[in-house]
Formats: structure tokens, C-alpha cells, sequence
């Protein structure tokens, strides 16, 4: 008996160690290429997900803050499936909340209906695409959920959020690991020097 109390004992202590240990993140990442000139956004799970525990649900949105004005197109999913998963996407006007830059907040539209695909684990997953109709005028972020000053707005809900079916209730969104994108290209090693 002295035995079993002891061990129940150790795994009450453990037991919170292996589940934060356990705990799911995913992080979202916004790339961009100079030749196509088309805007990726990424998802990277700390943990792997097999169907149908992959399903993303409805809830699943992200956020990308640009430039005033600035216009999507060719929004592309990106994950190929018998049913590829779907995105849509709507505008918030920043100058509406007095900001000067614009949101576009990306989400799922196909939820219950697109056929799941693995999420690997450690791995990036390119999940859509889109390039501009408004040209290279300014740098694009994701959003950021503590201090985007779009939070103060009560009456919107413009954070990240991801929810894995197998990951259980709640929002596993964990960060970005890109920062500001820009779509002018970085200099050429080969370019010559400005003279004044």
C-alpha cells in the first residue's frame, strides 16, 4: 500500500510537468518571392497530426497587416486534397480605428467539409498564397496578438488563431516567426556604389 501512495504520489508531481511538456504551439510565418511576387503564409506544428485528428476548425484565421489600401488577389490554397481546405478573407479599414495601416484577416471557409491532411511536426507547411493588385508599396507583418494597437478595439477579433481538432478545445496559436516582409528586392552584391 506504501508503495501505491508513493507512486500516486509521483505522478501527481509529474503530471504537470508532462503536460506543459505536451503543451501544442503553432506558429504562422509570412514569406514573400521577389520573382512571382507572391505573399506565403506558413503554419509550423510542434506536434504531428494525422487525419481526420488534423482537421482545422472554423475558427482558424490569420491575421496580416498592411499598407493603407492595399488590395489581395489570386488568393491560393496551397495544401492539394481531394477537397483542397479553403480560404476567404475580409478587409478592416485601420483609418476606421485611427491607424494608419489596413488588415486583412485570412480564414478557413470549408472547415467541416475540405478532406484533413497530416501536419508534420518541427515542419513548415505552406497553407495559402497571394500576391497584390496595389503593387510594391509598403511591408506587409503578420499580426501580433499582445501589441497590435487594433487590440483596443473591443467590438473586432483580428488575432491568430488556430484550432486542431486533435489538439483539443482552445487556441494553439503560439507566435510569428517572420517580421516585417518587404517586397523590394535587397541589393545586388554586384551593384555599383553611389557617387555624390
Amino acid at each position: 500500500m506504501k508503495t501505491l501512495k508513493r507512486n500516486l504520489i509521483v505522478l501527481l508531481f509529474c503530471l504537470p510537468t508532462i503536460w506543459l511538456g505536451a503543451q501544442v504551439e503553432v506558429t504562422y510565418n509570412l514569406s514573400y518571392d521577389f520573382g512571382t511576387q507572391t505573399y506565403t503564409v506558413s503554419m509550423n506544428s510542434n506536434t504531428a497530426y494525422n487525419p481526420p485528428l488534423s482537421r482545422l476548425t472554423s475558427s482558424t484565421q490569420v491575421t496580416v497587416v498592411v499598407p493603407e489600401g492595399w488590395q489581395v488577389t489570386n488568393l491560393t490554397g496551397l495544401i492539394s486534397t481531394t477537397v483542397p481546405l479553403g480560404w476567404g478573407f475580409s478587409y478592416v479599414d485601420g483609418s476606421d480605428y485611427g491607424l494608419t495601416n489596413d488588415y486583412i484577416v485570412f480564414a478557413v471557409s470549408n472547415s467541416g467539409t475540405y478532406t484533413p491532411f497530416s501536419i508534420p511536426a518541427n515542419a513548415d507547411l505552406d497553407l495559402f498564397s497571394f500576391q497584390s493588385t496595389s503593387g510594391c508599396i509598403g511591408n506587409l507583418s503578420l499580426f501580433d496578438n499582445t501589441a497590435d494597437p487594433l487590440n483596443s478595439e473591443p467590438t473586432l477579433n483580428p488575432d491568430n488563431n488556430i484550432v486542431i481538432l486533435g489538439a483539443g478545445a482552445g487556441n494553439k496559436y503560439a507566435g510569428n516567426t517572420s517580421g516585417s516582409v518587404s517586397c523590394v528586392p535587397p541589393c545586388s552584391a554586384n551593384a555599383g556604389t553611389l557617387s555624390y
